[in-house]
């Protein structure tokens, strides 16, 4: 017993090794990107929507350059609006005379239903009455009225940037018309205002890269606009009016390019063969297309041109009753349609879908309004009104 008892005293057990503690990198490794090639970034960034890149922008140094390089910007805007995804495409309802609201425009083609969000625009807590001038590449143009002048700014939305174009005094006038839209031989933003006074119309085009404005002539004296505070609409790099010529009482529509400053008629629809007298025709511009509204006693037409200056290319897109009510409603504007989808249009301060197929109408149903006064489409875009301006302040070094 002796023998054993010395024998555990003296055993020796196997030392146990220590386990290996798990080695963390510093916070700044462990997150740190993967050495990418640049124009892989470039390209990855190039897929992002707006929201995520405005945020991304104050990532580093070198995701700020990329994103706010104009050649980024205009390489992103071709692709969100190149083919008929409609997901980065949003609708601007002016709510009231003083609120702006934004809905996604696949909720009224695709879901059960929309919500419309408050759009926090300049001038917003000063209450002032607004209305929507067009949108292009993103931008929205508003005009704004303060002691009986009218003013002007461009927005976008997305990136809640703003510039405020310099005021030019009031006027005798009697009425206005607007237009907003991009000159592609210039590189430029323009806005186009017309004022209706007791002389011949008076014509001014603001430009975004000189932030300035200056008159221009040569509209014809023979045309009169019927609707003055209708704005124009931008399709293919001109500015459409509907007008009446004095001359024999006719219908005409009329352009302004942007690039030459040069009025010219566009051929409108042959709406007479089919017996029936256009008591109102007005412009609008539909995906990229010239479109004539052409209404009646209780219906109007929509037409499309899908080749643009040809006349043998106006297509009747939809043939619409007005809603019953105890007065026909006639102020309708179709605002964006899909082939497999139908017609969006506002209608008299209702937004109303008709079917293509089955000729059928149906209300979508949009959370946050009711009636409104206005409404146009926007797609969400990095382009800045203040492009021609210093390059901002890198939020992050």
């Amino acid at each position: 017993m002796a023998a054993e008892s010395s024998r555990s005293k003296n055993q020796q057990f196997p030392k146990q090794t220590p386990k290996k503690q798990l080695e963390i990198p510093p916070c700044g490794e462990l997150f740190k990107l993967p050495d990418l090639p640049q124009e892989l970034i470039i390209e990855i960034l190039l897929q992002l929507p707006v929201k995520s890149l405005v945020r991304f922008r104050s990532v580093c140094k070198s995701w700020c350059t990329i994103i706010y390089e104009p050649q980024f910007v205009k390489k992103h805007l071709s692709l969100v609006t190149k083919d008929d995804n409609i997901n980065n495409w949003r609708v601007i309802i002016r709510y009231q005379y003083h609120d702006l609201k934004s809905c996604s425009l696949r909720s009224f083609f695709h879901e059960p239903y929309g919500r419309a969000v408050d759009l926090y625009y300049p001038f917003k807590t000063l209450r002032r009455g607004v209305g929507i001038v067009g949108s292009c590449d993103g931008l929205v143009c508003i005009y704004y009225y303060e002691k009986s002048v009218d003013n002007f700014y461009i927005w976008n939305p997305s990136t809640r940037e703003s510039h405020i174009l310099p005021s030019f005094g009031e006027g005798a006038n009697f009425g206005f018309s607007y237009g907003f839209g991009y000159d592609s031989f210039n590189d430029d933003y323009k806005v186009i205002r017309v004022a209706f006074a007791k002389g011949p119309l008076e014509v001014k085009v603001y430009s975004l890269k000189t932030d300035s404005w200056r008159r221009i002539g040569g509209f014809p004296s023979n045309l009169i606009m019927f609707r003055p505070m209708e704005s124009s609409k931008l399709v293919n790099g001109s500015i459409h009016w509907s007008a009446t010529n004095l001359n024999n009482n006719s219908w005409v529509i009329i352009a302004l390019d942007l690039g030459e400053e040069t009025y010219r008629e566009i051929p409108k629809p042959d709406f007479g063969k089919f017996g029936k007298e256009c008591s109102l025709l007005s412009v609008r511009a539909l995906r990229g297309c010239l479109c004539a509204l052409c209404e009646y006693a209780f219906s109007f037409d929509v037409w499309v041109m899908n080749e643009y200056g040809r006349k043998e290319s106006w297509t009747k897109l939809i043939s619409m009753p007005y809603l019953p009510e105890p007065q026909p409603i006639r102020r309708s504007r179709p605002l964006w349609y899909m082939k497999d989808g139908g017609v969006l249009v506002n209608l008299n301060g209702v937004f109303v879908l008709y079917d293509l197929v089955d000729h059928t109408l149906k209300h979508p149903l949009i959370c946050g309004i009711h009636y409104f006064h206005q409404a146009d489409v926007y797609v969400e875009s990095l382009v800045s009104p203040n492009a021609f301006k210093n390059m901002p302040t890198y939020l992050n070094e």
